[in-house]
């Protein structure tokens, strides 16, 4: 194949003035072409990544420099209340957060360092901003949680957050859609079908809910115009552990309730034994909207302390019952 014309190209010889601005003009590209790789070294050394590509903590700098919007849980423990990431939340989606070491410290100095402002929930409504008292590796020799043989620790601050929050997010968030009120007489009829109809169908006799402790949360997720209802029920007689769990009573149930066309009716029956053995008992935390379409998701966490595997669940509510749409280890390491 030629390449190139087979004739001789006839060339104009250059003035000796244009000669001498040709050489002017090639002269300040080559500085400049010097000048931009001695900025881009620069560039890639203050990355952190010059002879040494590191493409998990570029995924990491990046999804930090699109802030997403965040999701934080809050737990009590030792008289102390913590804060750590939970998951991005939006119209992008509910997803759980994943970085490796060096991106989870940017991230805490990002959005958990001394004096940075979350906003936290209760009921499903923002309430004041708090400042966070100090983050996890806001000093560096004496991180906030040591976790032995933890390779890549999720970072967890401290902040001062009011008994009953469990919820927090870095910006505020949209609120659910109001719903009607619900009268007194409207709760107690609701409440009356958990000992008649739910309970037996869970393997609880109906008269034995007297022995179990009830907590009623009736809470305006606006997944219709009524409020949705959230009954739990523990008995403080716990399975021993030693005990089989194939046909024991369960111990704990959660049942929530939701308006229909001949009134109220469960949308989500749990259940547990409780013992070590088996599945923990659940505390409802708060319904928060994840996604911003005006409907509330339930957000539950384990309340025995014993359970190997911390996590928080969160109902969506779809094709009229309230599903497990996920499960979030609360996590202190990664991986």
């Amino acid at each position: 194949m030629t390449l190139f014309p087979a004739f001789p190209l006839k060339r104009r010889p250059l003035s000796a003035p244009a000669q001498r601005r040709s050489l002017r003009v090639i002269a300040t590209l080559a500085a400049g072409l010097l000048s931009m790789t001695g900025c881009d070294k620069v560039k890639r050394a203050i990355r952190g990544d010059l002879g040494n590509t590191d493409p998990q903590w570029q995924g990491d700098s990046t999804v930090l420099a699109s802030k997403p919007p965040l999701l934080f849980r809050v737990s009590r423990q030792d008289g102390e209340t913590r804060v750590w990431p939970l998951a991005t939340v939006g119209k992008q989606g509910f997803r759980g957060l994943g970085f490796s070491n060096r991106g989870w410290r940017a991230f805490d100095l990002a959005y958990l360092r001394q004096g940075s402002r979350l906003t936290p929930y209760r009921e499903g409504k923002p309430l004041s901003p708090v400042a966070t008292t100090r983050g996890m590796w806001d000093n560096a020799t004496s991180p906030l949680d040591s976790m032995p043989g933890c390779n890549v620790p999720v970072p967890r601050g401290t902040a001062p957050v009011a008994d009953g929050v469990w919820l927090l997010t870095d910006v505020p968030r949209s609120v659910v859609k109001p719903v009607n009120p619900l009268s007194s007489g409207e709760l107690a009829a609701a409440l009356d079908a958990v000992p008649t109809l739910i309970a037996p169908t869970s393997g609880i006799a109906g008269s034995m809910l007297s022995r179990y402790k009830r907590e009623v949360h009736v809470v305006a997720t606006g997944t219709s115009d009524s409020p949705s209802i959230i009954v739990i029920y523990n008995d403080p007689e716990a399975l021993p552990d030693s005990a089989e769990i194939y046909g024991a009573r369960p111990r704990h149930l959660v049942v929530v309730l939701d308006k229909g066309v001949y009134g109220y009716r469960p949308t989500f029956t749990y259940t547990t034994v409780a013992s070590i053995k088996a599945t923990p008992r659940y505390q409802f935390l708060d319904f928060f909207d994840v996604d911003d379409d005006g409907k509330g998701e339930l957000f539950f966490g384990v309340s025995d302390k014993r359970a190997p595997a911390p996590y928080t669940v969160v109902l969506r509510f779809e094709n009229e019952a309230w599903r497990e749409n996920q499960r979030l280890m609360d996590r202190v390491c990664q991986g």
